[in-house]
């Protein structure tokens, strides 16, 4: 906050924020910044998913699937003392741990594939590994705003390795899944290098240019950073931790505007 009240452009690690409550309050403070005509520094949210060639190529191709039947994303992501994330302590300390300081990668992945949000959730959580903050794993069920369903699975003490999504509409089905190849990190729509981090870095840099250029015309930055969309993750994250303490009970999702 003292960074943006100085008037410098911010890139932030993703979770936007650690709850909706802290979210609301932030956006409230970032968007008291403009004023009086004056516009607000750049505040982004390093999220890479919503910049993956091969997830922005796999929500071309759902547009073409016709009425959407069911959705389902896996992901098992191994969180242990190989992963140099495992003994960063800021993000032990959320409500979730992992599970939403990883998790909220997978929603921002699934809400670009299905070109839709989350309007609910059913969800229930499990706690296995001791060296990991609870929950360390999610089985949910979600319906989108348009009417579908869908299946949503996070394992951060998986032994193995899995990240899939895959939507099945009336006329076929699209599923991107990441693998390696040559060395590189991919998915298998049709092969594209893990490469949403630079393009990311390469649209901060882009909308910081665009900010202090006298063109006026110029378009703002770019949404896919936004601590709106980065808050939208969260929130989805968040149902779940709160469907689950309810043993499961649906709970809508809040959406941030």
């Amino acid at each position: 906050m003292k960074i943006l009240r100085a008037g410098k452009h911010v890139l932030q690690e993703k979770p936007a924020a650690s709850s909706i409550k802290e979210a609301a309050a932030a956006l409230s403070f970032y968007r008291s910044l403009s004023i009086n005509g004056v516009c607000a520094p750049i505040w982004a949210i390093a999220e890479n998913y919503r910049f993956e060639p091969a997830l922005l190529e796999a929500a071309k191709l759902v547009k073409e699937l016709g009425d959407l039947m069911n959705i389902q994303v896996t992901a098992e992501a191994p969180m242990n003392s190989l992963n140099p994330y495992f003994s960063s302590e800021w993000r032990r300390n959320f409500n979730g741990g992992f599970t939403l300081d990883v998790g909220v990668h997978f929603i921002a992945g699934l809400r670009l594939v299905s070109n839709c949000e989350v309007s609910s959730v059913a969800a229930i959580t499990h706690h296995v590994d001791p060296s990991l903050p609870p929950p360390d794993n999610v089985s949910a069920l979600f319906q989108c705003e348009n009417g579908c369903p869908g299946v949503f699975t996070l394992s951060m003490s998986s032994t193995s390795r899995k990240i899939s999504f895959r939507v099945v509409g009336s006329k076929g089905t699209v599923e991107a899944e990441r693998f390696s190849k040559d060395g590189q990190h991919g998915y298998t729509v049709s092969f594209y290098p893990f490469s949403g981090v630079n393009e990311e870095l390469k649209a901060f840099v882009n909308d910081m240019v665009k900010a202090t250029s006298e063109d006026k015309d110029v378009s703002g930055p770019d949404s896919r950073s936004s601590l709106v969309e980065g808050t939208r993750d969260v929130a989805v994250i968040e149902a779940m931790l709160q469907s689950s303490a309810k043993q499961g009970a649906p709970v809508v999702v809040e959406h941030m505007l």
